[in-house]
């Protein structure tokens, strides 16, 4: 079997990986340093991020954005890692980069295999080795440093990074436990759970609203209390509600029962406002069909399912409907409510909540406690961040950290 020493071994070629192995090779230019991937090339993550565009960072990044287990948060990385440090990285190893309304960074090609590429090509420039189609079955101390043994070779390193990624997999379509290497060395893992995923919900209507989207706001509600709430465009699937606030929504809903999302259609208006723009629109199309409520304002479909989710005959006249039925309508619109389903589905998952304790990392140098000489970046971490470019900022964040530690 062969035996391969170095001086450090970045076990996860993913986002936090790379860019570990591009500033500690920078920084270590006589060193050894070799990045270690268990599917068949680096990055296939990055390549599908932000729909295949890499919404790298978000300049409006702060600490709310972030569900964490340190003790103070991640304001340590935030201030000598913040959003213009990896944008300033980025441009120095030939990336162009551009924001959106939003403060959402992307490559200026608009094309995420831009960011793959200048990592790699950094790779590449500073010599550091990719072994993909290698997995680490098992990690020990050793004369100072650690062994890991492959299926096929040994490898001793000095020190070791461990940027493994979370559980989620749906761009890399391999199996196995991520965790395994920090768990080896003593690590706990928090409770996992998928986020930024959509979001089961049960309903008789929803199958009918497959693919139409809609503006509004959700809240997700646990054993009657509302715990947060986003606004923007919700979208219905045949069994879900997903979109980017829904997403944002996910890592309480995925994990709680007695959970509910509360769906505003109309959340810039009183329910009073809306019952009284029905009565409005009921006195306008008199003796038309009650399904003709909502023309003009919703989609058909959407309309007919309010209809029904209030309980409301669809073949009866507007001018037919009492007082209790409009109030109905009026307070559906107004208030939506979906049970949802916790899920422990993490294939349509973009990032993993969940991870290594971040009691036993060192908040500002993500080395392990555990284990000295072995650090820990990037989504393995019990971190995870909303929707909007804060998970990558993290991962790249992270992984520029640690390799400034090397």
């Amino acid at each position: 079997m062969e035996t391969i020493k170095v001086y450090t071994a970045i076990i996860g070629g993913g986002a936090s990986g790379l860019m570990c192995a591009c500033v500690a090779s920078k920084t270590n230019p006589d060193k050894k340093i070799i990045v270690i991937e268990r599917d068949n090339r680096v990055g296939k993550k990055i390549l599908v991020s932000g729909n295949g565009r890499c919404n790298l960072s978000n300049l409006a990044t702060c600490i709310k954005n972030y569900n964490n287990s340190f003790d103070d948060g991640i304001n340590f990385l935030l201030e000598d890692y913040p959003p213009s440090k990896v944008i300033d990285y980025f441009s120095s190893i030939g990336l162009l980069t551009m924001r959106d309304f939003e403060n959402r960074v992307y490559p200026l090609s608009k094309q995420a295999s831009a960011v793959l590429s200048v990592l790699r090509n950094e790779l590449k420039r500073n010599k550091v080795q990719e072994l993909c189609d290698t997995e680490v079955i098992d990690i020990s101390k050793h004369k100072g440093g650690y062994k890991l043994r492959c299926s096929d070779k040994t490898i001793i390193a000095e020190k070791v990074v461990i940027a493994t990624g979370g559980k989620n997999n749906y761009a890399q379509k391999v199996v196995g436990n991520t965790y395994a290497v920090a768990q080896s060395l003593g690590h706990k893992v928090t409770s996992l759970s998928p986020s930024l995923s959509p979001v089961k919900v049960k309903s008789n209507v929803i199958k009918s609203l497959k693919g139409i989207r809609a503006q509004g706001s959700v809240s997700a509600v646990v054993n009657n209390k509302p715990l947060k709430s986003e606004q923007g465009e919700i979208q219905f699937g045949a069994d879900c509600l997903s979109g980017i606030c829904v997403f944002n929504l996910s890592r309480i809903l995925n994990r709680e029962k007695n959970a509910k999302i509360i769906l505003k259609l109309l959340p810039d208006y009183s329910f009073l406002e809306i019952k009284e723009m029905l009565n409005k629109r009921i006195s306008l199309i008199n003796n038309d069909s009650v399904q003709d409520i909502f023309t003009g304002l919703f989609h058909k479909n959407i309309g007919i399912a309010l209809l029904k989710e209030s309980k409301i005959d669809t073949n009866k006249k507007a001018n037919e409907l009492s007082k209790a039925e409009t109030n109905a309508l009026a307070n559906t619109v107004n208030e939506w409510v979906f049970e949802t389903i916790p899920s422990n589905d993490f294939s349509t998952a973009q990032v993993t909540a969940g991870g290594v304790s971040c009691s036993e990392i060192n908040p500002n140098t993500f080395e392990s406690k555990k284990a000295k000489g072995v650090y820990i970046c990037g989504e393995a971490i019990d971190v995870d961040g909303d929707c909007g470019g804060f998970n990558l900022q993290f991962a790249f964040s992270s992984g520029m950290c640690v390799g400034e530690q090397l």
